[in-house]
């Protein structure tokens, strides 16, 4: 008989009637502040007193829909993952009202250290979204971690829950789409055209860059915001991405 991995969020004893809550598309919403958040709670474990320590850190996210974050070595949050790397991550437009009325993301898993070959991009994507991260990203002691995600907790709102996620729901499959991401210099380049793609997003027209593009959607930022374009259909290349967005301009 195989063993069941314990769930690393325990769901709750109490028994709740579904048509109690109001429905919401959990994993579209739960997508959607995974890319669009720009700050995260950060929750690591004291390894002497065992207490969470929580700090505030900027959030990125690679193509395929992997979380990951800046650390000083000599920060507490990076000591503490160095003897544990078990942390969580809350995500949510925390400077945009009353929190408890928005859609907030909690992440539990393990925190990994970027390999040296694979920072230079990392910094890169990380920079598109926030350009001012050009000051500390230099110093001697940066460390990127990626959130390997093992469990998943989506609130959406007042009576809006949802715990039956999975990380793979998260996932972007990035299979036969090598060729998007260089997209986003093309279509920077074009005058209005990231703005135009941000009004579509929801967003106010403006000073708007592309970040990044995967099979799913296009990721945008501006100096204080965010936001994601998604897909009505999977794309993999430069015709199909053309074609997805005069379809979304409709």
């Amino acid at each position: 008989m195989t063993e069941q991995t314990p769930a690393v969020i325990t769901p709750r004893s109490a028994t709740i009637e579904p048509s109690a809550g109001a429905p919401f598309e959990a994993i579209r919403v739960a997508r959607d502040v995974l890319h669009t958040s720009r700050t995260a709670g950060l929750a690591t474990l004291d390894p002497h007193s065992g207490y969470p320590y929580t700090t505030a850190t900027n959030i990125a996210v690679e193509p395929d829909g992997t979380p990951f974050f800046f650390a000083a070595r000599l920060a507490l949050h990076a000591r503490n993952i160095e003897a544990d790397p078990r942390i969580s991550l809350v995500l949510a437009p925390f400077n945009k009202g009353d929190a408890l009325t928005l859609p907030r993301l909690t992440l539990v898993g393990k925190a990994i250290l970027m390999g040296d070959d694979e920072v230079p991009l990392a910094k890169a994507r990380y920079i598109a979204r926030y350009p001012k991260a050009k000051l500390y990203l230099s110093l001697p002691d940066t460390q990127l971690y990626r959130l390997t995600i093992e469990g998943v907790q989506i609130n959406g709102g007042p009576a809006r829950n949802a715990s039956n996620i999975t990380p793979g729901d998260l996932k972007t499959d990035l299979s036969e789409a090598e060729g998007l991401e260089a997209e986003a210099t093309r279509l920077n380049a074009i005058k209005g055209e990231a703005s135009r793609l941000a009004v579509l997003a929801g967003r106010k027209a403006g000073a708007w860059k592309i970040t990044s593009i995967d099979p799913d959607g296009i990721n945008l930022a501006s100096a204080s915001d965010l936001a994601r374009l998604w897909f009505n259909e999977r794309v993999t290349n430069v015709n199909q991405l053309g074609k997805a967005q005069n379809r979304t301009s409709k």
